[in-house]
């Protein structure tokens, strides 16, 4: 299983363009899955899957690479420890799925439901999460580096303990999201709503926000602003 590491070097200037997209091969097929389509260790690679359900499925270590899922429903589905590589998920429901340990490479879930999904302990690397509703969402003790969420609801999601690096949020909705322990030096949070977000002082150190949100980010050390 392919397992990205993080970059030895020291970049500057990484911005949302610098990440990569899935390469993805223009001759997909087209597939009808069968029931039993996952199991244990599967490997599902240049498919186009196309108003699908998936339902009642439990594999672990599966490995999804080169493909694209377009309108498909994943309900009480458990993919522990599974591999995605270059794949697209675009108006897709799969909340409350079990991606656990996930390993997540240049792969992009665009105005999709994550309602809930369990991402905790997955590394992410290339994800771009756009216009979807990850509200609730697990991303505890997560490792994600070169990730955008963009244009996304994740109220009540929980970052804790995650590490967060050259990862952009853009124009979120971060009502009480949870980031107690998660080190936001160089994360720029400013276009995004942040009310009721829950962190400590000194996961607050580098991070970029605005001035209305240093107004507020001021109470968390007992600081009164007058205006």
């Amino acid at each position: 299983m392919y397992r990205p590491k993080a970059e030895q070097h020291q970049e500057k200037d990484v911005s949302e363009k610098d990440i990569l997209a899935p390469r993805i091969p223009a001759d997909l097929y087209v597939r009808d899955f069968a029931a039993d389509a996952f199991a244990e260790d599967d490997v599902i690679t240049g498919c186009r899957a196309e108003n699908l359900i998936f339902e009642d499925l439990c594999a672990d270590n599966v490995s999804i690479q080169q493909s694209v899922f377009d309108g498909c429903t994943f309900r009480c589905v458990s993919f522990h420890g599974i591999d995605v590589t270059d794949v697209r998920f675009v108006n897709c429901n799969l909340s409350n799925v079990d991606f656990g340990h996930a390993v997540l490479h240049r792969t992009v879930f665009l105005d999709c439901n994550l309602t809930g999904i369990d991402l905790r302990e997955a590394v992410l690397r290339n994800v771009a999460l756009e216009n979807s509703i990850a509200r609730y969402s697990f991303l505890r003790s997560s490792d994600m580096e070169r990730t955008v969420f963009r244009s996304c609801r994740l109220e009540h999601a929980d970052f804790q303990q995650a590490k967060i690096s050259k990862t952009f949020f853009s124009q979120c909705d971060m009502t009480q999201v949870q980031m107690s322990g998660t080190a936001l030096k160089g994360i720029d949070i400013s276009t995004c709503s942040i009310d009721g977000i829950g962190l400590r002082i000194e996961d607050l150190y580098g991070a970029v926000v605005s001035p209305s949100q240093a107004v507020e980010l001021a109470k968390l050390i007992g600081i009164v602003v007058k205006m």
